[in-house]
């Protein structure tokens, strides 16, 4: 990567409405007391801001807020903490670098595209202590915050996307989820197909929306497909990646196991299709699951979650999001804000906000799997499993701006439709791909 960072100004013009964000008990170590010596006046105690989303469930943005609190005055300063809702966030970091006017840390930074503009501080060294009372990261949580050999931001939680299956339907006809391979997938999905009776054996958007794309990308990765390769060069065009088009045309248009209104459902479609009874199997977040929790249809204790079943790699994978901690390169308390972020991921307190957050947050500590919440609630426990599977769309390269931008423009979910809606061949479309992503690579090279 170039030594000079992008202009601000410049760089917001190119990421638009790119999300940057697609994340304490007394024993933290203080920092050194604030005051003069021999009579000298004491200086002003410091005083901190940190952004932070504020997420639907109210316990956890709670136990977020009083974590950090709890950090600052066992150090003696002090922390604004302000929290914002996702739809807002985006905007209003974009707002603040451009006026130059950003807290001195917040959580939901991106790192790629952060880290270009020159505004956040290398953390390698509070990454590495966290790290080793953490039990360690993820590979993938590592790899998400690594740029040049150096940590950029600090993991904070997970949210793994999966595979759900009905197993009450798929029992029926000789199947029992989570599967463990692709061909099981195709076959299982057949097998439950029933249109007379309004049963599919599986559903997934064939239009420009999240689940489209991030199901894709997972099914490329299964291949043996990537993005970019070690050096940052564009490699979507390849063997592996027309075999994953093909897979999923053929679920359409020759294995017939999915609805005709995939071709047109926007990003609740599958959603509202698996809950109203009419899907054996689909691909989502956990919001699937929740929604159960919360009023089930009736099939929650026969639901089973996964991650997406082994092709041609033998490995599963499984499309991961989450949110990661930074400090701004423009605040004058760096020391300060490294303990906010250690108190947040402390053994007294790390815990603690993955129970507030009922479910739908998981480590991205390997120390806390064990935690009752995620062995002693089946599903939960499932979820947890899938987090080292997790493979992100910049590997095997260093995390870029430019791929942010071309999975916010659903370029993956665009290349599926091509091939399995409007008869493409897998050449073209991702001759197509590779197009669209060069261009978009060379804006930020450009810049």
């Amino acid at each position: 990567m170039p030594s000079s960072h992008l202009d601000r100004r410049s760089f917001l013009r190119l990421v638009g409405s790119v999300s940057a964000g697609m994340a304490l008990a007394a024993c933290v170590p203080a920092v050194a007391p604030q005051g003069g010596e021999g009579g000298a006046p004491a200086a002003e105690r410091a005083a901190l801001v940190y952004w932070a989303p504020q997420h639907f469930i109210p316990e956890q943005n709670e136990y977020y807020t009083e974590s950090l609190k709890m950090a600052a005055e066992a150090n003696g300063f002090d922390v604004d903490v302000q929290l914002f809702p996702w739809g807002e966030y985006t905007q209003k970091q974009n707002a603040a670098i451009e006026a130059g006017t950003l807290p001195d840390a917040l959580l939901g930074v991106n790192a790629p595209q952060h880290h270009a503009m020159g505004i956040l501080t290398d953390v390698s060294d509070l990454f590495a202590e966290i790290d080793a009372t953490g039990g360690g990261f993820y590979e993938a949580d590592k790899n998400e915050v690594t740029i040049g050999g150096v940590q950029w931001g600090i993991p904070f939680h997970n949210e793994p996307q999966f595979l759900y299956y009905r197993n009450d339907v798929l029992e029926a006809v000789g199947f029992s989820g989570p599967v463990d391979t692709l061909d099981q997938f195709v076959e299982a999905a057949k097998a439950a197909t029933d249109p007379a009776n309004r049963m599919w054996g599986f559903g997934n958007a064939y239009t420009l929306v999240p689940d489209g794309s991030n199901f894709m990308q997972m099914l490329i990765f299964a291949f043996g497909g990537k993005l970019q390769d070690e050096e940052g060069n564009i490699a979507i065009n390849s063997p592996e990646t027309a075999a994953a088009l093909q897979w999923t045309s053929d679920l359409l248009n020759v294995h017939k196991v999915m609805p005709d209104g995939v071709t047109g459902w926007d990003d609740t479609g599958n959603n509202k299709a698996f809950l109203s009874g009419q899907l054996a199997m689909c691909y989502n977040s956990g919001s699937i699951l929740n929604n159960m929790r919360e009023s089930d249809p009736g099939w929650l204790q026969s639901t089973a979650v996964g991650p997406m079943p082994a092709g041609p790699t033998g490995k599963p994978t499984t499309f991961n999001g989450g949110s990661m901690a930074g400090i701004m390169a423009s605040s004058k308390y760096p020391d300060q804000a490294r303990l906010l972020i250690k108190g947040t991921l402390s053994p007294e307190r790390y815990p603690g906000n993955l129970e507030a957050a009922s479910g739908m947050f998981y480590s991205v500590l390997k120390e806390y799997e064990s935690l009752p919440i995620f062995q002693d609630d089946p599903w939960n426990k499932q979820a947890a499993a899938m987090v080292p599977y997790a493979y992100l769309a910049h590997e095997p390269g260093d995390p870029a701006p430019w791929i942010n931008e071309v999975g916010g423009a659903f370029l993956f979910a665009e290349m599926a439709a091509r091939v399995a809606v409007e008869g493409w061949t897998p050449e073209d479309a991702m001759a197509d791909f590779e197009k669209k992503a060069a261009e978009i690579k060379a804006k930020y090279e450009q810049a």
